[in-house]
């Protein structure tokens, strides 16, 4: 996972003033412009969806514990989009945390054309992380919240972006954990 850049005292990156030539060749940028897209594309979708169909649904198109998507033709219970909300959350709080990285990266000389696979899966590993960590507190087993806490969609919105935004830290505390409880191989 790349370490996280965002102390304010460290502004530059590095250079003169007035050297504004891109470190970056066009093969680069090649690639840098099209993960762009791609991040951009992984924040629009997602929040259009929820926007459209969970958060504000339009008028006369729920019924008796239902939302109707229009962006997908289906009615989803009430109970099911709230989870799909919170998917949908984890995934674009992903997103959010990957094209932060893009930019810091870029703009440090960073970027290295090799992680592309890790800014593509970021925002997937988000949503499931996100969904599951929502299990976690929701069923009781981590008692951080109460399943109520889960009951208000806007809620449980603020919650999916926050897991999925910290994914990668909630699986290093997990794996921390694990290690505590269970040991690991070299132990024996």
């Amino acid at each position: 996972m790349p370490e996280d850049d965002d102390d304010p005292t460290d502004l530059d990156d590095g250079r003169e003033v007035g050297e504004w030539t891109s470190r970056y060749t066009l093969g680069a940028w090649i690639q840098i412009v099209p993960e762009f897209l791609l991040l951009s594309v992984y924040l629009a979708l997602p929040s259009y969806f929820l926007l459209e169909s969970i958060i504000e649904p339009p008028e006369g198109i729920a019924r008796d514990g239902y939302v109707y998507s229009n962006f997908l033709d289906v009615y989803v219970s009430v109970e099911n989009a709230k989870w799909i909300a919170l998917v949908l959350a984890g995934f674009i709080g992903g997103a959010v945390f990957d094209l932060k990285w893009l930019y810091h990266s870029v703009a440090k000389g960073i970027w290295n054309r090799d992680r592309w696979p890790w800014r593509v899966i970021v925002p997937f590993n988000s949503a499931i992380v996100s969904l599951f960590t929502g299990f976690l507190f929701a069923s009781g087993i981590v008692p951080f919240l109460k399943d109520e806490s889960f009951e208000d969609v806007l809620t449980l919105l603020g919650f999916g972006f926050i897991f999925g935004y910290f994914s990668d830290n909630i699986l290093a505390a997990m794996q921390n954990m694990a290690r505590k409880i269970f040991g690991t191989l070299n132990d024996n």
